[in-house]
């Protein structure tokens, strides 16, 4: 009977690729800057964090513009989050039917809406901005269909509290550059990769957006162009995969 081979768990594919960590934040660092000035800065939303929560919401495996569309098509068909709240589900599902999923996202906002409702007397999150970021994080992650991601987006966007909200764009770019090692989840990055910036709102919020409109126009999922890329000299993925190997060039 043939012995079955262990496989060894690498820890640093499930964590940080390397133990120097500050050269790891470092990196993180001259990536924001140089995107930043790449693609500009961006103001932080004028939204109040109940109206972040419907967008990102309905934004969940969507488009921008079919949520920017959807989030429209609530205010003006409903008036307020109040309407929507208390509207029959089926016409809330059917305002919002250009967004992918509306059976799914209609009767989740509206369940979320009447929580918040009955534990704070009014559909109203202004609260969660002054509250320490660990403490408005847990408040609001307790709610069906609010996870790490809408969590921190609520609360970095519109409260501008210190958290890192990882979304596809974000987390595929971290790891190809090699600021988190290739089997970290969505998930678990959030965390590493705040631990790696520094602990103010527009230091991580310049970092999360330079990550995900550079993961939307060049580190694509599907062939990433590198050749157009600003960064190749700080990626791991274009050093290891893309730039041809001494072997390659003299076979």
């Amino acid at each position: 009977m043939k012995e079955r081979v262990k496989r060894v768990r690498n820890a640093a594919d499930y964590g940080y690729p390397s133990t120097d960590i500050a050269a790891l934040s470092e990196k993180a660092l001259k990536v924001t800057r140089r995107l930043t000035e790449q693609y500009g800065e961006l103001p932080f939303s004028s939204k109040d964090p109940m109206s972040m929560l419907v967008e990102i919401l309905l934004s969940h495996r969507t488009y921008d513009a079919q949520t920017d569309a959807a989030y429209d098509n609530l205010l003006k068909h409903f008036g307020s989050w109040e309407a929507v709240r208390d509207a029959p589900t089926a016409e809330v599902q059917e305002t919002i039917a250009n967004v992918n999923f509306p059976e799914v996202k209609a009767p989740r906002i509206q369940a979320v809406m009447r929580q918040i409702t009955e534990e704070r007397g009014e559909l109203n999150l202004d609260f969660l901005c002054s509250m320490p970021v660990e403490e408005a994080a847990a408040w609001l992650n307790r709610f069906e269909g609010v996870g790490p991601k809408t969590t921190a987006c609520v609360l970095l966007f519109s409260c501008r509290l210190p958290i890192l909200p990882v979304d596809t764009h974000v987390h595929r770019v971290s790891i190809r550059l090699g600021l988190i090692g290739k089997k970290v989840s969505a998930d678990a990055a959030h965390t590493l990769l705040q631990a790696l910036l520094p602990n103010e709102a527009r230091g991580i919020y310049n970092f999360h957006k330079a990550l995900l409109r550079h993961g939307q126009r060049i580190c694509v999922y599907d062939r990433p162009r590198c050749n157009r890329c600003a960064l190749n000299e700080l990626c791991d993925y274009y050093k290891t995969v893309v730039k041809p190997q001494p072997d390659q060039l003299n076979p």
